[in-house]
């Protein structure tokens, strides 16, 4: 660690293995609306989330950050969801995809969203 630096900005500043431009490629990140939130049943850490992904369904994601967020302050965010990921089970919800949330430590998250309204689907890059 640098003089200048505090173990918290090292902490942020690690850094994965590099990966080539093909593995990014698999990734597929989109825009999705948030259109309903309400905690997992017998799960103090889980949001289910119900993402409109601009396709003629709705898609489900279950993400543990409900000690950060209330449900509803989550509704009609305009948010990055990694649309490729495999689906998993979380107490008996499947999951499908993952939001994308900035993490400070453990005490602190912040929900990746557009700068603009966007509509659903949107692809990132």
């Amino acid at each position: 660690m640098s003089e200048n630096t505090t173990p918290e900005e090292n902490e942020v500043t690690k850094h994965l293995p590099d990966i080539v431009f093909d593995d990014f490629a698999k990734l597929e990140m989109r825009t999705a609306k948030v259109v309903h939130v309400e905690k997992v049943e017998n799960a103090d850490k889980l949001l289910k989330f119900t993402l409109d992904i601009g396709d003629t369904e709705n898609r489900t994601v279950v993400s543990s950050v409900a000690e950060f967020y209330k449900p509803e302050d989550l509704i009609n965010k305009t948010v990055i969801y990694l649309a490729n990921l495999m689906p998993r089970k979380f107490r008996g919800v499947l999951s499908q995809g993952m939001i994308l949330f900035a993490e400070i430590g453990d005490d602190k998250l912040s929900l990746l969203k557009t700068e603009d309204e966007m509509p659903v689907g949107c692809p990132i890059r």
